[in-house]
């Protein structure tokens, strides 16, 4: 039993992680919560209405399972125009005006292939 904690065990925890990196995840996070909408606020919704986590790993396993999915499909579909994106975004200290020229083609790929459209705002562009 680990600092008090009763009634979890380590393998209730086991989950496979999503392994990327801020810059992957800021550059994919508008899609990635259209995708996973549903499972993102059914995880928030458990977790602030018990206020106890531990009464909410199944939806806090079945948020990350979604994400995974999310971004194995977007590695399939949209691998290079992404990873332009998210670079552009990790040399660039994740401001996002100034690759709006990669998010550009990004959106596209995301929307043509996934059929997800992205609704933020377009802010200015930046130049050097």
């Amino acid at each position: 039993m680990a600092c008090g904690v009763k009634d979890l065990e380590f393998k209730d925890l086991d989950v496979e992680e999503v392994e990327i990196t801020s810059a992957v995840l800021t550059g994919g996070a508008h899609h990635l919560g259209q995708y996973c909408d549903k499972d993102f606020k059914n995880f928030m919704g458990c977790r602030y209405g018990y206020k106890d986590p531990r009464k909410c790993l199944d939806e806090g396993k079945q948020a990350t399972k979604c994400a995974l999915e999310f971004f194995k499909k977007l590695k399939d579909e949209c691998n290079d125009v992404f990873t332009k994106h998210w670079t552009c975004l990790d040399y660039n200290n994740q401001e996002f005006a100034y690759c709006r020229a990669t998010q550009k083609k990004f959106d596209a790929c995301v929307l043509e292939k996934l059929g997800l459209e992205c609704t933020q705002p377009v802010h200015i562009e930046l130049s050097d």
